[in-house]
C-alpha cells in the first residue's frame, strides 16, 4: 500500500521552494536599485548643475576657444587629443560650447528623471490600471533608453575632462593631501560605466523575473 503522505512531500517541497526563493529575490532586488538609482541621482545632479551653471553663465560658449588654446599650449595633454582639439573643437569652439553646455544639462535631467521614474515604478505597477498602465510602461522603457544613453553621453563627457586635466594619476599623492587625487572627470566617467552597467544588468534580472 502506497503512504499518500509520502507522495504528496515532493510536490509540497517544490511548490513551497520555488515561492521561498521568488520572495527572497523580492527581498534582494529593491535594495539593489535603491544603490544604483542613488548613485544615478546623484552623477546626474552633478551633470546638470554643470550644464545649468554654463548656460546661466551665458558666455562659456565664447570662452571656451581661448579656454581651449591655453589649456593645449600647457604641454600636459596627450598629442593625439591637442591634434583632435586643434583640428576640430577650437575652430568650431562656439558650437561645441552650445553642445557641452546643453550636453551636461539634459545628460543630468535624463538620469535624474530615470532614476525617479525608477522609484515610482513598484507604486505604478500596483495602482496603475489599463490604459493608464500601458502609457507608463512605454515611458519607463523609453526612459531606460535615454537614461543609457545619458550615461554613455555623460561619460565622455567626464572622460574628456579627465584628458583636458592631463590625465592625473589616479593613486596615492601626498603632495595634494587635502584636496584629494582622483579627478573629479574620471570619477563620474567611471560613475557612468556602473550606471550602465547597473542598469542593462538589472534589466535584465527584472524580465526574467515578471
Amino acid at each position: 500500500m502506497i503512504n499518500p503522505r509520502i507522495e504528496t512531500r515532493p510536490l509540497l517541497e517544490e511548490s513551497v521552494k520555488p515561492q521561498s526563493d521568488r520572495q527572497s529575490q523580492e527581498r534582494v532586488i529593491p535594495t539593489t536599485n535603491l544603490a544604483l538609482i542613488g548613485l544615478q541621482l546623484i552623477v546626474g545632479y552633478a551633470w546638470l548643475l554643470a550644464g545649468v551653471d554654463k548656460i546661466l553663465l551665458g558666455t562659456f560658449p565664447d570662452q571656451l576657444s581661448k579656454l581651449l588654446r591655453t589649456t593645449t599650449s600647457s604641454g600636459r595633454l596627450p598629442g593625439l587629443f591637442v591634434a583632435l582639439l586643434q583640428g576640430l573643437v577650437v575652430p568650431n569652439a562656439t558650437l561645441f560650447g552650445f553642445l557641452i553646455e546643453w550636453g551636461e544639462t539634459l545628460a543630468g535631467l535624463g538620469l535624474i528623471t530615470a532614476g525617479l521614474v525608477t522609484l515610482l515604478r513598484p507604486f505604478a505597477k500596483r495602482a496603475l490600471r489599463g490604459r493608464s498602465a500601458i502609457l507608463f510602461a512605454y515611458g519607463d522603457r523609453l526612459l531606460v533608453i535615454l537614461a543609457l544613453l545619458a550615461a554613455i553621453g555623460a561619460g565622455l563627457l567626464g572622460l574628456s575632462y579627465f584628458m583636458l586635466d592631463g590625465m592625473p594619476a589616479p593613486w596615492f599623492t601626498p603632495g595634494v593631501a587635502y584636496g584629494g587625487a582622483m579627478d573629479t572627470g574620471l570619477f563620474l566617467a567611471a560613475a557612468s560605466v556602473v550606471i550602465i552597467t547597473g542598469q542593462l544588468t538589472q534589466g535584465g534580472k527584472t524580465k526574467h523575473i515578471a
